[in-house]
């Protein structure tokens, strides 16, 4: 017991003696005027003795959290504390990939397989859910800035969008495929009959099609559209040629006008697959998430929501 004591004494004494003579001196501790870049967000940062510190305070601002304090103990909650204790998830969507994501102007609201997909993950959070617009050129930076707590609809896995964010598991395989004209699906069965100078191809900007079309195209006319919306249309009444995108959506379109094509599907030239995007460096709100959409596939929501919105079944 006494010699306990006495080696509790010594450290205590120890921690004083460091701070008298300058060891560890918090009195000098200044704001540092250089910034620390974590998981893509700037934190500013305090000097001590030399040293750079992040305080907590920062560190939950950047993830999206809080920082709860009991006592003299720090805690930085996860994003899913935040869901659940704000009671609400906001989730970011473009509005103009159907079948997953789709801004009815008559209901004055979004529509579509994730959409459901979404409001079925706020209904098992016990939460509401609340979209937020947002387009693909500037799907990442919303994200980065805390305009939503994950990304839904239609959004392709890649090692590019991972150096950045954190993708979910796959929910859906696919790949790109061209949309076409019912009338022309025995002229355009390969990628080099649809990439000759006197075919047009129309794509969305911003996503992986037009990244696709970029690498792959060297021939025919490429008319980037604005609203991914519009570019079936302008196929089925031959304003351009070909829509490259994935095989889900052709599939979509194809299902709901008879003059529209899904060409290819059973050999795609691409293989990709769908996810939901959310903040990295959260691994408690990833670990929900995946565990989630797992529970959504053993339970066959994720079949039955692929029957309603792809094969209008």
């Amino acid at each position: 017991m006494r010699k306990t004591t006495v080696l509790k004494w010594m450290v205590v004494l120890s921690f004083l003696a460091g701070i008298i003579f300058g060891g560890m001196n918090f009195s000098s501790a200044t704001k540092d005027s250089g910034d620390v870049e974590w998981n893509g967000s700037q934190l500013s940062t305090l000097e001590v003795n030399g040293k750079p510190y992040v305080p907590a305070d920062e560190l939950a601002k950047a993830s999206g959290s809080e920082l709860h304090k009991k006592r003299n103990h720090y805690t930085v909650s996860s994003r899913l504390d935040r869901i659940m204790k704000k009671g609400v998830i906001r989730v970011g969507t473009t509005g103009d990939y159907k079948p997953f994501t789709f801004y009815n102007t008559d209901t004055k609201k979004f529509e579509g397989y994730d959409i459901e997909a979404a409001e079925l993950m706020a209904k098992d959070l016990g939460v509401k859910v609340k979209f937020v617009k947002t387009s693909w050129p500037t799907l990442m930076n919303d994200l980065l800035d805390d305009k939503f707590d994950m990304a839904v609809g239609g959004i392709s896995r890649n090692t590019e969008r991972q150096k950045t964010a954190q993708l979910t598991r796959p929910y859906m395989n696919e790949g790109k495929a061209p949309l076409i004209r019912a009338v022309d699906k025995e002229k355009y069965t390969s990628l080099q009959a649809i990439d000759q100078p006197n075919v047009t191809i129309g794509v969305n900007p911003g996503g992986t099609n037009q990244k696709f079309v970029d690498a792959n195209i060297k021939h025919a006319k490429v008319i980037v559209v604005e609203n991914n919306l519009e570019i079936p249309h302008m196929v089925a009444e031959g304003k351009v040629d070909v829509m490259i995108t994935d095989s889900t959506e052709a599939m979509y379109y194809a299902s709901r006008d008879q003059r529209l094509y899904a060409a290819l599907t059973d050999n795609t030239f691409t293989k990709s697959q769908k996810g939901y995007l959310i903040p990295r460096g959260d691994s408690v709100f990833e670990n929900w998430v995946n565990l989630w959409m797992d529970e959504m596939e053993l339970q066959g929501e994720f079949n039955r929501l692929k029957d309603k919105y792809i094969y209008n079944k």
